[in-house]
């Protein structure tokens, strides 16, 4: 290096050039830069939530604010019902009723018997009861207990019960056996009618207490 070189490059060191422009504004630049870039990433992934909301809500509610309308192939339906219909129960179409008169340890039986029944047809003959049969005559038979000794009752004779013919009638009889009762004490007597219905014979029971002193 010549001696000229060596005295500029000392006046260099020793008095260096203004510089072009200052630090400081030099790095604030830079962090504007950067505060930008950051401001703009933060309202990007704003959006990107607005819009996310947006579509989570479309999926609740509808305009309006009104719940979708789904349409789920297979899913379940709410079927709604009342309570349960109970049939009312038809009444007996035989009634019996039963009136005991009592002497001491003697008893007997007066016997009320009403209802609808078809009317039997005779054996062999094949016809229907003439038309004048008295109400208990067109049943098939009887059966009646005290409550003590052997029990008794009727026979309904060589009939069918063919239901052609539906009958109403009524009739008020006396069993012709009374019962004498061995020693005082409650009793219960037993009175059963067989009638011909929509289901062929079928039986009619009643009861009473007999208070025997």
């Amino acid at each position: 290096m010549t001696e000229d070189l060596k005295t500029r490059f000392d006046q260099l060191v020793a008095d260096p050039p203004p510089p072009s422009a200052v630090p400081s504004e030099a790095v604030f630049a830079r962090v504007r830069t950067v505060r930008r870039r950051r401001t703009a990433g933060v309202i990007t992934v704003a959006a990107a939530g607005v819009v996310a909301i947006a579509l989570a809500l479309g999926n609740v509610t509808n305009i309006g604010g009104a719940p979708p309308v789904t349409n789920t192939p297979g899913a379940p339906k709410s079927v709604i019902t009342g309570p349960p219909t109970v049939a009312p129960k038809p009444p007996p179409p035989i009634k019996v009723a039963l009136k005991p008169s009592i002497k001491g340890r003697t008893v007997g039986m007066t016997v009320t018997v009403s209802g609808k029944a078809f009317v039997p047809t005779g054996i062999p003959e094949g016809t229907l009861l003439d038309a004048n049969t008295p109400f208990v005559d067109l049943s098939g038979g009887t059966d009646y207990s005290f409550g003590e000794g052997d029990p008794g009752g009727s026979d309904g004779g060589s009939i069918d019960c063919t239901r052609k013919k539906l009958t109403t009638g009524s009739q008020t009889y006396v069993i012709p056996e009374t019962h004498v009762f061995k020693k005082p004490g409650t009793y219960k007597f037993t009175y059963t009618i067989r009638y011909c219905g929509t289901k062929g014979w079928f039986p009619t029971t009643a009861t009473t207490q007999l208070v025997v002193r």
